[in-house]
């Protein structure tokens, strides 16, 4: 069983909410919001370990959480997105637990509403599509298929960033007193800054993982590039969980293996500055 449960952590923030909760007389809301999101982390959790992931930890926020994933692994579409969905499934099962709890004198009406009132907001404000939240993971998955892994990343901070914006000026209308929105937004906002900061690492260890990665992907991008294009700016042109064919244009006789050209990059094999100067 612990080798199905990761480490748990709660972040400093889900520690402000907690406080702001008691200051303002709602600590047995903040206490229900903690349990419901505990039990939603566990669904992203369980299934990304039986899918055979290796999960760091967990770090609970007061929107969610974080699953820490060993970054070296790469892992099928289909697995990230079952993974993400898990999480909002609890949120649909977790009124029925209630409904069963009011057979016990501990959990009259007042309480249900609460916890009902609570899981909603946790699940649509889940499926946002903003980063880090399940709905903007979601999104930068999808744009993964579609767009470069490099491209897809900064595409899908910046819709999270507009999504935000959006989202806060309605907040900000309908709730400007709202204390626990303020510090979750903000939080946000940092973490997508955050993100956008380190893409040029998460790039470096897609290429690494994709240098040292053993199997070979179904799917297949061939790619015609200039022969004065620098290999920085080709392997920006590389897709997640795909295997590439390069060619040089005017030069039929130029294909090389995309992956393999990663790996003589790192390995210092190819040193030159431009694709051609590969061949």
């Amino acid at each position: 069983m612990t080798k199905l449960l990761p480490k748990i952590k709660i972040h400093p923030v889900f520690w402000l909410v907690i406080a702001a909760g008691t200051l303002t007389g709602h600590l047995w809301g903040t206490v229900m919001a903690f349990v419901i999101v505990l039990i939603h982390e566990l669904g992203h959790a369980l299934t990304a370990r039986l899918f055979g992931w290796n999960v760091l930890e967990i770090e609970l926020l007061p929107f969610g959480g974080v699953a820490k994933i060993d970054e070296r692994e790469t892992h099928p579409f289909y697995q990230e997105c079952l993974v993400l969905i898990a999480g909002p499934l609890q949120n649909v099962w977790l009124p029925l637990l209630s409904y069963a709890l009011l057979n016990f004198s501990f959990w009259g009406m007042n309480e249900h509403n609460l916890f009902l009132m609570q899981n909603n907001a946790l699940l649509l404000f889940n499926l946002l599509p903003i980063w880090p939240l399940d709905g903007g993971r979601l999104t930068h998955v999808l744009m993964e298929m579609v767009y470069p892994y490099k491209l897809a990343y900064r595409r899908a901070l910046c819709f999270s960033a507009v999504a935000l914006g959006v989202f806060g000026v309605i907040s900000l209308l309908l709730y400007p007193f709202a204390i626990n929105s303020w510090i979750i937004f903000s939080f946000i906002l940092v973490a997508i800054y955050k993100e956008w900061r380190v893409i040029p690492l998460r790039f470096i260890r897609f290429l690494l993982a994709l240098s040292s990665s053993k199997q070979r992907f179904v799917r297949l991008k061939k790619l015609s590039v200039p022969g004065e294009m620098l290999l920085t700016e080709v392997f920006a042109m590389y897709y997640k969980n795909a295997d590439h064919h390069l060619r040089i244009i005017g030069e039929p006789k130029s294909e090389l293996d995309g992956i393999g050209l990663v790996r003589d990059y790192f390995k210092g094999n190819c040193e030159a500055a431009t694709i051609r100067e590969c061949l």
